[in-house]
Protein backbone atom coordinates (compact mmCIF):
# COMPACT_ATOMS: atom_id res chain seq x y z
CA UNK A 1 0.00 0.00 0.00
CA UNK A 2 1.44 3.08 -1.02
CA UNK A 3 0.78 6.18 1.53
CA UNK A 4 2.41 8.96 2.20
CA UNK A 5 5.16 9.29 4.70
CA UNK A 6 3.88 11.37 7.34
CA UNK A 7 6.26 11.92 10.20
CA UNK A 8 7.18 9.14 12.54
CA UNK A 9 5.71 9.05 16.00
CA UNK A 10 6.75 5.78 17.17
CA UNK A 11 9.30 3.45 14.94
CA UNK A 12 10.67 0.07 14.84
CA UNK A 13 8.73 -1.31 18.08
CA UNK A 14 9.37 -4.44 19.13
CA UNK A 15 5.72 -6.27 18.26
CA UNK A 16 6.26 -8.86 20.76
CA UNK A 17 6.83 -6.18 23.51
CA UNK A 18 3.82 -4.16 23.25
CA UNK A 19 0.19 -4.34 24.95
CA UNK A 20 -1.08 -3.95 21.35
CA UNK A 21 -5.15 -3.25 22.52
CA UNK A 22 -3.47 -0.66 25.21
CA UNK A 23 -1.81 0.93 22.35
CA UNK A 24 -4.56 1.61 19.82
CA UNK A 25 -6.21 2.82 23.21
CA UNK A 26 -3.76 5.21 23.75
CA UNK A 27 -3.83 6.57 20.16
CA UNK A 28 -7.71 6.70 20.43
CA UNK A 29 -7.24 8.98 23.45
CA UNK A 30 -4.46 11.39 21.88
CA UNK A 31 -6.79 12.22 18.86
CA UNK A 32 -4.59 10.23 16.67
CA UNK A 33 -4.25 10.95 12.56
CA UNK A 34 -2.32 9.19 10.40
CA UNK A 35 -1.38 5.44 10.05
CA UNK A 36 0.07 2.56 12.37
CA UNK A 37 2.05 0.03 10.03
CA UNK A 38 2.74 -3.75 11.51
CA UNK A 39 4.87 -5.69 9.76
CA UNK A 40 5.00 -9.24 10.49
CA UNK A 41 6.94 -12.60 9.57
CA UNK A 42 4.49 -14.94 8.66
CA UNK A 43 4.39 -18.59 7.33
CA UNK A 44 4.83 -17.38 3.69
CA UNK A 45 6.89 -14.10 4.21
CA UNK A 46 6.68 -10.70 5.20
CA UNK A 47 3.09 -9.63 6.15
CA UNK A 48 1.62 -6.18 6.72
CA UNK A 49 -1.28 -4.76 8.05
CA UNK A 50 -1.94 -1.14 8.46
CA UNK A 51 -4.54 1.05 10.34
CA UNK A 52 -5.85 4.22 9.52
CA UNK A 53 -6.58 6.66 12.17
CA UNK A 54 -8.84 9.80 11.63
CA UNK A 55 -9.39 11.56 15.04
CA UNK A 56 -10.64 9.65 17.72
CA UNK A 57 -11.65 6.58 15.27
CA UNK A 58 -9.70 4.09 13.59
CA UNK A 59 -11.30 4.49 9.59
CA UNK A 60 -9.70 2.16 7.78
CA UNK A 61 -7.52 -1.05 7.30
CA UNK A 62 -5.19 -2.44 4.75
CA UNK A 63 -3.74 -5.65 5.08
CA UNK A 64 -0.67 -7.18 2.20
CA UNK A 65 0.81 -10.62 1.47
CA UNK A 66 3.71 -9.75 -0.33
CA UNK A 67 4.43 -13.57 -1.27
CA UNK A 68 0.94 -14.25 -3.20
CA UNK A 69 0.94 -10.81 -4.32
CA UNK A 70 -2.73 -9.84 -2.08
CA UNK A 71 -4.12 -6.70 -0.08
CA UNK A 72 -6.69 -7.13 1.50
CA UNK A 73 -9.26 -3.96 2.83
CA UNK A 74 -11.71 -3.07 5.71
CA UNK A 75 -12.90 -5.85 7.78
CA UNK A 76 -10.69 -9.19 6.73
CA UNK A 77 -7.88 -6.72 6.86
CA UNK A 78 -8.68 -5.53 10.44
CA UNK A 79 -9.33 -9.04 11.54
CA UNK A 80 -5.47 -10.08 10.10
CA UNK A 81 -3.93 -6.82 11.79
CA UNK A 82 -5.17 -7.70 14.76
CA UNK A 83 -3.43 -11.61 14.14
CA UNK A 84 -0.16 -10.23 13.43
CA UNK A 85 -0.57 -8.04 16.88
CA UNK A 86 0.36 -11.64 18.30
CA UNK A 87 3.37 -12.44 16.10
CA UNK A 88 6.70 -13.70 17.45
CA UNK A 89 8.97 -11.15 15.15
CA UNK A 90 7.78 -7.76 14.19
CA UNK A 91 7.59 -4.37 14.31
CA UNK A 92 5.35 -1.48 14.11
CA UNK A 93 5.53 1.86 12.84
CA UNK A 94 3.49 4.98 13.43
CA UNK A 95 3.50 7.78 11.13
CA UNK A 96 1.11 11.18 11.88
CA UNK A 97 -0.75 12.78 9.00
CA UNK A 98 -2.66 15.70 8.53
CA UNK A 99 -7.31 14.71 8.49
CA UNK A 100 -6.79 15.91 4.90
CA UNK A 101 -4.12 13.54 4.47
CA UNK A 102 -6.56 10.18 5.60
CA UNK A 103 -9.30 11.66 4.42
CA UNK A 104 -7.80 11.22 0.38
CA UNK A 105 -6.20 8.11 1.40
CA UNK A 106 -10.10 6.34 1.98
CA UNK A 107 -11.36 9.05 -1.13
CA UNK A 108 -9.04 6.82 -3.18
CA UNK A 109 -9.55 3.37 -1.01
CA UNK A 110 -12.98 3.16 -0.40
CA UNK A 111 -13.04 -0.61 0.27
CA UNK A 112 -10.36 0.01 3.19
CA UNK A 113 -13.19 1.71 5.61
CA UNK A 114 -13.41 -0.19 8.42
CA UNK A 115 -14.36 1.30 11.47
CA UNK A 116 -14.37 -0.74 14.35
CA UNK A 117 -17.10 -0.49 17.40
CA UNK A 118 -16.68 0.56 20.52
CA UNK A 119 -17.46 -3.08 21.89
CA UNK A 120 -15.24 -4.52 19.49
CA UNK A 121 -12.32 -2.00 20.68
CA UNK A 122 -13.73 -2.56 24.29
CA UNK A 123 -13.53 -6.56 24.05
CA UNK A 124 -10.79 -6.61 22.09
CA UNK A 125 -7.86 -9.04 22.67
CA UNK A 126 -4.50 -10.50 20.70
CA UNK A 127 -4.14 -14.07 20.58
CA UNK A 128 -0.90 -15.65 19.55
CA UNK A 129 -0.42 -15.33 15.21
CA UNK A 130 -1.93 -18.01 13.08
CA UNK A 131 -0.75 -18.76 9.76
CA UNK A 132 -3.92 -20.14 8.67
CA UNK A 133 -5.10 -16.85 7.15
CA UNK A 134 -2.21 -16.63 5.21
CA UNK A 135 -3.83 -20.14 3.93
CA UNK A 136 -6.79 -19.27 3.50
CA UNK A 137 -5.32 -16.71 0.69
CA UNK A 138 -2.96 -18.52 -1.21
CA UNK A 139 -6.01 -21.59 -0.65
CA UNK A 140 -7.84 -18.48 -2.55
CA UNK A 141 -5.14 -17.74 -5.34
CA UNK A 142 -5.31 -21.27 -6.09
CA UNK A 143 -8.83 -21.57 -6.53
CA UNK A 144 -8.49 -18.41 -8.77
CA UNK A 145 -5.87 -19.90 -10.92
CA UNK A 146 -7.62 -23.12 -11.73
CA UNK A 147 -11.22 -20.98 -12.77
CA UNK A 148 -8.94 -18.97 -15.06
CA UNK A 149 -7.52 -22.32 -16.60
CA UNK A 150 -11.16 -23.31 -17.33
CA UNK A 151 -12.53 -20.36 -18.53
CA UNK A 152 -10.16 -20.22 -21.27
CA UNK A 153 -10.14 -23.87 -21.61
CA UNK A 154 -6.56 -24.59 -20.51
CA UNK A 155 -6.59 -27.13 -17.90
CA UNK A 156 -4.57 -29.90 -18.22
CA UNK A 157 -2.89 -28.35 -21.32
CA UNK A 158 0.54 -28.72 -21.63
CA UNK A 159 3.35 -26.26 -23.87
CA UNK A 160 5.95 -26.83 -25.84
CA UNK A 161 8.66 -24.90 -26.52
CA UNK A 162 10.06 -25.40 -29.88
CA UNK A 163 13.90 -25.43 -29.43
CA UNK A 164 15.58 -23.81 -32.71
CA UNK A 165 18.81 -26.58 -32.50
CA UNK A 166 16.54 -29.38 -32.80
CA UNK A 167 15.35 -28.31 -35.93
CA UNK A 168 11.53 -27.57 -35.24
CA UNK A 169 11.05 -30.34 -32.45
CA UNK A 170 9.50 -29.13 -29.40
CA UNK A 171 10.58 -30.19 -25.54
CA UNK A 172 8.36 -29.74 -23.09
CA UNK A 173 8.95 -26.43 -20.89
CA UNK A 174 6.08 -26.34 -18.26
CA UNK A 175 2.34 -26.48 -18.20
CA UNK A 176 -0.48 -24.01 -18.86
CA UNK A 177 0.06 -22.63 -15.50
CA UNK A 178 2.89 -21.00 -16.47
CA UNK A 179 1.24 -19.48 -19.19
CA UNK A 180 -1.65 -18.14 -17.22
CA UNK A 181 0.60 -16.59 -14.29
CA UNK A 182 0.95 -12.95 -15.78
CA UNK A 183 -3.22 -13.07 -16.07
CA UNK A 184 -2.96 -13.68 -12.46
CA UNK A 185 -0.53 -11.33 -11.51
CA UNK A 186 -2.96 -8.66 -13.42
CA UNK A 187 -5.52 -9.60 -10.91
Amino acid sequence: MNLPSGSPVKTAIDVANVDFPALLNELLKKSFSGYLCIAVKGAGGIEEGTLLFDGKKITGSFYEYFKHNKTLLGKEAWIRTLNAAGAEHGVIDIYQLSAEQVELILAFNEQAIWVPSDKELRDLKVSKFSPSLEQQVAGAKQGEKEELLKKYRLAGVKERKVAEESGGEGEESGSADDALKALLEQK
